[in-house]
């Protein structure tokens, strides 16, 4: 699942993917085109998503599609699957 939420100039995306399915470069190439079409589009100058500071697959997907680590955000993001309570996370943005 690769979903984009397309704001005024701004695009957040989110994923996940089956884990029978991980490190065969699949969510690279989805997010890579997800964000060339989105960027391509002239209103959107920005495409950011974030990843709980633990998942570094996640953030590898996000750094080999071309995003920059722009910072943590702490308590960010509550992930049921790892606590009932929020995380940390990475923002990482690709702009045009």
């Amino acid at each position: 699942m690769l979903e984009a939420r397309v704001g005024a100039h701004i695009t957040d995306i989110g994923y996940v993917l089956a884990r029978a399915h991980w490190g065969k470069g699949l969510m690279t190439e989805a997010v890579r085109a997800l964000t060339d079409a989105a960027l391509g589009s002239p209103e959107i100058c920005r495409v950011q998503a974030s990843c709980d500071v633990d998942n570094r697959a996640s953030a590898r997907v996000l750094e080999k599609s071309g995003f920059s680590c722009e910072g943590r955000l702490e308590r960010y993001t509550i992930h049921p699957n790892i606590a009932a309570e929020p995380r940390p996370c990475f923002l990482y943005a690709r702009c045009r």
